[in-house]
């Protein structure tokens, strides 16, 4: 899926009025080092004013300025969710590395992207998604492979009979996030995908994407994602 740019802001009092509320509510981001796979999971802090330049400070993460320092440009890529899901992306360039933060100048420009393909992550053992189908009023519970903000893989039974372009009501995807389990509820879904057997398992692999989702779920399950990345991260210390 090709990202799309709706709305470009830049100027300095505008970035800044997009940036604000999200150290406020530490909303997490991506970041990455362009056109690599170096990526980490990090928090934007504060937004410092020294005379008349403004620099972005950035969570520091593990493995960070080592990487960093095999590139002579020092940009990085940062992409976030705002309130109600939107996704965005901005490039900075990285002024110096403490030990609890990193300094950047301020972007120039934030990108509001209109259509992308959401970070996906393996699901974790008891993820299930559970949904209604347009042949049956009985609802159909399933082991879940992976899933993002913009959608599931499921293995099916044997005995469904599901085809690309079949729509799903009624999704609910329950993971679990330490010792809770979250229940995301969506509306609607389109089956987008059907491989008659998976590399791991002999059941069917069905993907399906979201077509009706409320902001705010598409947002919580972004944020989800970006918080079970992060958890990954510090296991591996990668």
């Amino acid at each position: 899926m090709a990202e799309q740019y709706s709305e470009i802001i830049s100027g300095a009092q505008d970035v800044l009025n997009t940036l604000r509320p999200l150290l406020a509510s530490r909303v997490m981001c991506k970041m990455e080092i362009p056109r690599t796979h170096e990526n980490w999971i990090t928090l934007l802090l504060e937004i410092r004013n020294i005379g008349d330049t403004y620099h972005l400070l950035i969570d520091n993460v593990a493995g960070f300025e080592a990487a960093l320092s095999m590139f002579s440009d020092k940009e990085v890529s940062l992409e976030f969710a705002e309130k109600g899901g939107v996704p965005c992306r901005f490039n900075t360039r990285i002024i110096a590395c403490n030990p609890r933060e990193i300094w950047s100048e301020l972007p120039r420009v934030i990108y509001r992207i209109q259509r992308r393909q959401y970070f996906r992550i393996e699901a974790p053992l008891g993820t299930k998604i559970t949904f209604l189908t347009e042949s049956s009023k009985e609802r159909k519970k399933a082991k879940v492979k992976n899933y993002s903000a913009g959608g599931v893989a499921f293995f099916m039974e044997n005995d469904w009979k599901l085809n690309v372009g079949n729509g799903l009501t009624e999704i609910h995807l329950n993971v679990p996030e330490g010792k809770e389990m979250i229940r995301f509820q969506i509306p609607k879904a389109a089956v987008r995908r059907v491989e008659s057997e998976s590399s791991h398992s002999r059941q069917a692999l069905c993907a399906i994407e979201f077509t009706e989702i409320p902001g705010q779920t598409r947002n919580h399950i972004f944020s989800h994602v970006l918080r079970q990345q992060r958890v990954g991260i510090q296991r591996t210390g990668t």
